[in-house]
């Protein structure tokens, strides 16, 4: 029998891919609470640790979660609020990249993880997702795997985006769909 990396083995085993996670889960859980109870500059500077990469002047408020932090890079004066949250996918190494000036509402969420529904088991399947520079994304916005918003793109509040979002434009809804065009000099 070859040589199968101990990762690899894992994904083909559903009980020990779930006690994996559960474990991870639970550790990641803790890291998060820690993280809560820390004062504004601590926060910030943890978080500069744990993601792959973090520019300057990026405030985390409380209650920002990221699964795998390390699949997250966030540029410089970035706004990331109450209950964000970045699910990234370590099995297919899915990315979540924002841009810089970018302000991100509470309850926000990035899925670049997510499911195959036509697979019997559920399979892994993930596609990275990026933010442009100068993007608002309104409250409790869901961004799902594969999309793109352009630079200067505000996501309204409530919106599902499933899809690319071009540059300048401002999109809502479920699905987000285009609703105008920014009017700015």
């Amino acid at each position: 029998m070859p040589f199968v990396p101990l990762a690899e083995s894992i994904w083909e085993r559903p009980r020990a891919k779930r006690a994996v996670n559960n474990a991870y889960l639970d550790v990641m859980g803790w890291v998060m609470r820690l993280l809560n109870v820390l004062p504004w500059f601590l926060r910030n500077a943890a978080w500069r640790v744990l993601l792959k990469d973090c520019g300057a002047g990026v405030y985390f408020d409380h209650q920002v979660y990221a699964k795998f932090p390390w699949l997250v890079s966030i540029g410089s004066d970035v706004s990331v609020n109450r209950g964000v949250e970045f699910y990234g996918s370590m099995r297919s190494g899915s990315r979540i990249t924002i841009g810089s000036n970018v302000r991100i509402a509470p309850h926000v969420r990035f899925h670049a993880a997510g499911h195959d529904p036509d697979d019997p088991a559920f399979e892994d399947v993930g596609a990275p997702i990026v933010v442009e520079d100068d993007v608002w994304i309104g409250s409790s916005a869901i961004v799902l795997q594969g999309v793109t918003i352009g630079r200067g793109a505000v996501v309204a509040a409530g919106s599902v985006v499933s899809s690319d979002v071009a540059p300048g434009t401002i999109v809502g809804g479920v699905p987000a769909k285009v609703l105008r065009e920014r009017r700015t000099n």
